[in-house]
């Protein structure tokens, strides 16, 4: 059971941090409002991943004397506070990700934010108090505690999302918001099976079941991140003459517009055209300074808006 659990957890953590890599480069090709919002909640739960996966390989590899030592004390002391943060980082940016994404009035996401705020302080002042007052200054007792059931406790009130997810998915005017939330859904409603189970087989391991909803959720964005940013582009037609005028472009750059959307690079543009790549690359800088974008993928974001 031990080496399964230490298996998932490595899974899991390598699943989440490599989509929050892809967000992090989209992000920064594109500065898409959609990859931001992903960042802020997959940046905390890929930490704490890392946190709870380092802890685990920490307590296998080194010996009693190291585990006992002070050195290990004081990282025991702030990985505890760390995770206790980092969880409740986690809770918070994925409340106000919810409700940024449902459809109501300015006044009623408010009231929303203000009630996940003050539950989820209230959680984190009750987590801070349990753990500290049952370690009773036992800073590795602490790290355990915290390890095995701070997190996963705090993964249960997830489920109160997953069942926002399914009520306002029906109400979603968009294809990304009623598929980000039906997401939502279809990750955070089985933690209602998977706690069980957990304290059925789980319970004394790092790795619970219910960090397969994060590999869940990560998995979705990538299948969102890939119909929104790459399947789509695919399909990206070309510019009809009402667009042209309407962009502000010269015919010339629609050409290259229409040939940069075919996949074409500047050297085979080049060919197509006659000119020379130096010269692409004049017109392309002029098509990326008049449409205010940086690169292809903003660029084709725009096309296809």
């Amino acid at each position: 059971m031990v080496i399964l659990s230490d298996i998932l957890l490595f899974l899991t953590t390598a699943l989440v941090v490599s989509i929050t890599c892809l967000c992090v480069l989209l992000r920064v090709r594109m500065s898409d409002a959609y990859t931001g919002s992903f960042l802020t909640v997959l940046t905390p739960l890929s930490f704490q991943m890392c946190l709870t996966l380092l802890t685990t390989y920490l307590s296998r590899v080194l010996d009693e004397q190291h585990l006992l030592s002070r050195f290990y004390e004081t990282y025991a002391l702030g990985a505890t506070l760390l995770s206790v943060l980092l969880t409740t980082l986690l809770l918070l940016m994925f409340s106000r990700y919810l409700i940024k994404l449902i459809r109501a009035t300015e006044e009623q996401k408010h009231l929303g934010n203000r009630i996940l705020t003050l539950l989820i302080l209230v959680f984190f002042i009750l987590s801070l108090y349990i753990i500290f007052a049952k370690s009773g200054g036992d800073w590795i007792k602490a790290l355990h505690d915290t390890m095995r059931y701070h997190f996963f406790s705090a993964s249960m009130f997830l489920v109160i999302h997953g069942v926002l997810g399914c009520l306002y998915a029906k109400k979603a005017t968009t294809w990304e918001e009623e598929r980000l939330l039906k997401g939502i859904c279809y990750t955070f409603l089985p933690l209602i099976i998977l706690f069980p189970l957990d304290i059925l087989f789980f319970r004394q391991v790092a790795f619970k079941l219910v960090y397969l909803s994060f590999a869940v959720l990560s998995v979705y964005l990538y299948y969102f991140i890939s119909r929104r940013y790459f399947l789509t582009y695919e399909m990206t037609s070309g510019l009809p003459d009402a667009k042209v005028k309407q962009l502000g472009v010269s015919e010339r750059e629609a050409q290259i517009i229409n040939l940069l959307v075919e996949g074409l690079s500047n050297q085979e543009i080049a060919k197509e055209l006659f000119i020379s790549p130096n010269t692409v690359k004049t017109h392309i800088k002029n098509i990326y300074t008049k449409l205010g974008v940086s690169n292809r993928l903003q660029l084709f974001n725009l096309l296809k808006q």
